[in-house]
């Protein structure tokens, strides 16, 4: 009995590509905001951390929306050719020639 192999949509690939950098880029927004919030309270700034604040402000948004955008369409194409994927392996399994041995019995 073969088993059968689950298929692999290349978009869930693209998913979990996109999910990680989605994810530290609102960790680096998130730490943007504490590090702002923490000089607005008279703190002094760390001046390594100066141009990270300064980065992330000037583009944190836009590359979030950009990966937000990235994650939604990535995430259609997954759910829109899913079945496309699931069928192609099972005509797979359905062409390949039983693999117990049935035609000739010798392995």
């Amino acid at each position: 009995m073969a088993s059968q192999r689950k298929p692999t949509n290349p978009f869930y690939i693209v998913l979990l590509i996109a999910g990680v950098i989605f994810l530290v880029t609102a960790c680096s927004y998130f730490v943007m905001t504490i590090k702002g919030r923490e000089v607005s309270l008279g703190r002094p700034e760390d001046p390594s951390s100066k141009r990270f604040v300064e980065i992330v402000d000037r583009y944190g948004f836009a590359a979030l929306m950009i990966e937000l955008g990235i994650l939604a369409g990535a995430t259609c194409a997954a759910i829109g050719t899913d079945e496309y994927w699931t069928r192609r392996v099972e005509l797979e399994a359905r062409q390949r020639p039983d693999e117990d041995g049935d035609e000739s019995g010798e392995r």
